[in-house]
């Protein structure tokens, strides 16, 4: 059994220093048959969206419960898999392409004036998709973990705060999504592998 109490131990079970938090980008896909109802993205905030998330999170999900009670036990049986909504905090430019793309996401879904949609059903028509990754700390743009966000679109984007008292500061906003389901992504990029069998961990072509 291993010495919990060894500092070498603990050091040495951390492979390739530890998985960074601060190394990830996230990619918009707007909807792909928005645009044969009329409604136009600007392609460019959807780039720019990868450089201007400053914080989100790599979702996660539930397997729901079903208690059964016998003879004054409970028994649980596996139930439904549920998806929570995602999060970003995002820096504005002062081009704010990002936040007017989100904001005619959301008119073209429902018009704040007139109260309708801007494209007609199928519902697909207004969903898109975001892949999250998670960064090696090679530098040679390695993914280490990946999610997909199936069926995405946009249900909140919160007030910009504005205030003579800031300095050194870049305005930021978040936007919240609500999404079908996630997958991992299986990514045409090289991934860490082996990572147990160097010092460190190794990378290698995937």
């Amino acid at each position: 059994m291993a010495d919990n109490f060894s500092v070498d131990n603990f050091v040495g079970s951390i492979k390739a220093s530890g998985a960074r938090s601060n190394l990830f980008s996230c990619t918009l896909t707007t909807p792909d048959l928005a645009q044969d109802f009329g409604v136009k993205f600007n392609t460019v905030a959807a780039d720019k969206l990868d450089f201007l998330v400053n914080a989100t999170v790599m979702p996660g999900y539930i397997n729901g419960e079903i208690p059964i009670s016998y003879y004054g036990r409970q028994v649980f049986f596996a139930g439904d898999t549920t998806f929570g909504d995602w999060t970003c905090t995002i820096l504005n430019d002062e081009s704010m392409l990002v936040r007017t793309n989100i904001e005619a996401w959301m008119e073209a879904i429902n018009s704040a004036e007139g109260n309708k949609r801007a494209w007609a059903i199928p519902h697909a028509s207004m969903l898109g998709s975001v892949t999250i990754k998670s960064y090696s700390l090679t530098g040679d743009m390695k993914v280490i973990d990946s999610m997909v966000l199936h069926g995405v679109w946009p249900n909140n984007v919160s007030p910009i705060e504005l205030s003579h008292d800031s300095v050194n500061t870049i305005e930021t906003f978040t936007a919240t999504w609500q999404y079908s389901y996630s997958s991992p992504l299986k990514s045409p990029y090289a991934k860490v592998e082996d990572i147990n069998k160097t010092d460190g961990g190794s990378v290698t072509g995937g």
